[in-house]
């Protein structure tokens, strides 16, 4: 939970910098300063993060995280919270990866989200995923989990093949 909701905190203060101009017009962003690095979409007029793949260098593992609209929470006991069957965070949930003709649906992870409405979603999967390649052919990635679905603009090639690069 602590980590999903700081990439999606930590590029939601990148999406409404100045510097960025992405609280207007909204955007793909990528941060390679750090490790892991990052490669995230934030929606434009303050819909917030959508979407973010971060890796760590050489791991070739990518995990990608993004809100829902649905929250699997409904009660906090010390901290800590329960879902309506009793089960502490995180809960499994199926996500589905989408790049072009390429899909996969893997198991995934929800926690309480930024919003007490949603929950933050977490999955990771191979940089060698047919999804992962396409990504990196067309710029196409969407996720899908709990009934929502982030469908962003494709992002640039060049950002997406650097991102790539550094997780290999």
């Amino acid at each position: 939970m602590i980590r999903a909701a700081k990439y999606l905190l930590a590029l939601g203060l990148l999406a409404v910098s100045p510097s960025t101009g992405l609280a207007q017009e909204g955007g793909w962003v990528y941060r390679a300063d750090a490790d892991p690095a990052e490669l995230g979409y934030a929606g434009p007029d303050g819909q917030g993060v959508q979407l973010v793949l971060s890796c760590s260098k050489d791991s070739r593992q990518i995990t990608a995280y993004f809100p829902t609209s649905r929250t699997l929470a409904v009660r906090n006991e010390n901290g800590r919270w329960f879902d309506d069957v009793g089960r502490p965070a995180p809960w499994p949930v199926s996500v589905t990866l989408r790049s072009g003709e390429a899909a996969t649906t893997i198991p995934g992870e929800a926690s309480p989200g930024p919003s007490p409405e949603g929950s933050a979603v977490r999955v990771e999967f191979a940089d060698r995923a047919p999804v992962a390649e396409n990504f990196a052919r067309s710029g196409e990635f969407s996720v899908a989990a709990l009934g929502s679905v982030i469908a962003p603009p494709a992002a640039p090639r060049r950002d997406v093949r650097s991102f790539l690069r550094y997780c290999r």
